[in-house]
């Protein structure tokens, strides 16, 4: 499961304090999750903002197995899938929670996707900015092992991709190829944004 840092957080130290961005899970006298501000190491659920049906890639959506569009209609967050269909063909499409998952292969190349709604505050960490623009948002590259990852926050929700190359130093496994398989990432539903 992808766990993501809350933004807003104000640095104070191990009692510091952010604005809630969702509902707390974490126990209450009562045992019921509350709203409000919250405190360090608290898991928080947060609240996705649906995109607007109208954004739905249907030609991309219709291209996904009956099995993994049923379990794009189970995600409680909006669903990202590559819109290639050299993934698509392989896309296999897994749902908790908390979030989903996919993955795909095209030849020699593994992409993996995940998304979370998640979010843990950590003490004395502020807003780190990303070291990269994805999907007009500011969000994170890296490299390690043959695999490259991106991250970043869309919809009020952490997604991950990671790309895995059989071989780290061929033209499928670059920056420039990690960033086409990002910004090829359409939207197809989700239990809050069903066509």
């Amino acid at each position: 499961m992808l766990l993501a840092c809350d933004p807003r957080v104000d640095g104070a130290g191990p009692r510091a304090t952010g604005k809630a961005v969702g509902v707390a899970i974490g126990p209450t006298a009562s045992g019921a999750p509350r709203r409000g501000r919250l405190l360090a190491g608290e898991r928080v659920a947060r609240i996705p903002r649906w995109p607007a049906a109208a954004t739905i890639d249907h030609a991309t959506r219709e291209r996904l197995t009956p099995r993994a569009r049923a379990a794009v209609d189970r995600s409680p967050v909006p669903v990202l899938v590559p819109a290639d269909p050299a993934w698509l063909a392989s896309v296999a499409v897994f749902t908790s929670d908390a979030g989903y998952a996919l993955a795909a292969h095209d030849g020699e190349l593994g992409l993996t996707l995940q998304a979370s709604r998640i979010a843990t505050l950590i003490a004395g960490v502020g807003h780190v900015r990303g070291n990269h623009r994805l999907r007009g948002v500011d969000g994170f590259i890296s490299a390690n092992d043959g695999i490259r990852t991106a991250a970043w926050i869309e919809h009020g929700v952490a997604y991950s991709l990671d790309l895995e190359c059989h071989d780290p130093d061929g033209p499928g496994c670059s920056d420039a190829a990690l960033r086409t398989a990002v910004l090829g990432l359409v939207h197809v539903g989700g239990i809050g944004g069903a066509p």
